[in-house]
């Protein structure tokens, strides 16, 4: 087992990678996508990437899709990259972090708007 830091080190080696990779690949569903975070298990052989972009649910499906078909490529580059014994598995997840805090804040404002016409009626 590899020690926090250097867990943490290689996760945000991985996320460096992968998010310069991004910029160079010339598949157009990649465009404005970025890499959040990555997460390393304790023994360096598994990660799962965490990648976000704007636009819809069929944008978000088409990034997916690019993500399982390059999957090969990535591997590849952390082989290059990374410097361990093993390349690790890696798993790519939307990061749906903006979107859950997005449905808060519209739940507050409208909890906001609600209360004033509770007050009235009271």
């Amino acid at each position: 087992m590899a020690s926090p830091r250097r867990v943490h080190k290689v996760a945000e080696k991985v996320r460096g990678l992968i998010a310069m990779e991004l910029q160079r690949v010339a598949d157009p569903r990649f465009s404005l996508v970025t890499i959040t975070s990555a997460v390393v298990s304790r023994d360096l052989r598994h990660v799962k990437v965490y990648w976000m972009v704007t636009g819809n649910s069929v944008r978000r499906a088409e990034v997916e899709q690019a993500f399982e078909g390059a999957t090969g490529l990535f591997r590849r580059l952390l082989a290059d990259g990374l410097g361990t014994r093993f390349v690790p598995d890696m798993r790519f997840y939307y990061d749906d972090t903006l979107d859950a805090s997005d449905e808060i804040d519209r739940l507050l404002a409208k909890i906001r708007t609600d209360a004033p016409m509770q007050l009235e009626e009271e």
